[in-house]
């Protein structure tokens, strides 16, 4: 139970993050090379994608399992199975947060900063300059 909640939480969570880097366009960071912006934001798209794809498909089967499975096998082969299906999640959770932290690296290096909807190329001050 309480790894579903978790899974709910990390499931908006992750959808979220994929469609906050889809709505954002090359106008929003003229700065960054096109090629490279779509990179990221395909990347970006395809890892949180995949992730929330994972969260949903652990709570569905879930149910499946607990409404069709539990009544027709014995409890300790549906263990297995809950197991099995509780440590794929966690493998995927913890596979997007590696891969979460190197797109939070490409991030910082390309100069995108996903707080606000446009930004303008950040100037140097004068004081800067000498």
């Amino acid at each position: 139970m309480a790894l579903s909640l978790i899974a709910v939480i990390l499931g908006i969570f992750y959808t979220i993050r994929k469609l906050d880097a889809r709505s954002r366009t090359q106008a929003d960071f003229p700065w960054v090379p096109p090629a490279e912006f779509s990179a990221w934001q395909e990347r970006e798209v395809r890892v949180y994608g995949r992730a929330a794809l994972a969260c949903v498909l652990k709570l569905v089967i879930g149910i499946w399992a607990e409404y069709w499975l539990l009544p027709h096998y014995p409890r300790q082969e549906t263990r297995y199975f809950g197991a099995a299906v509780d440590l794929t999640w966690f493998v995927v959770v913890v596979w997007t947060a590696l891969l979460g932290r190197s797109l939070s690296k490409e991030r910082r290096r390309l100069g995108i900063v996903l707080g606000t909807p446009h930004q303008e190329i950040p100037e140097a001050s004068d004081e800067e300059e000498k």
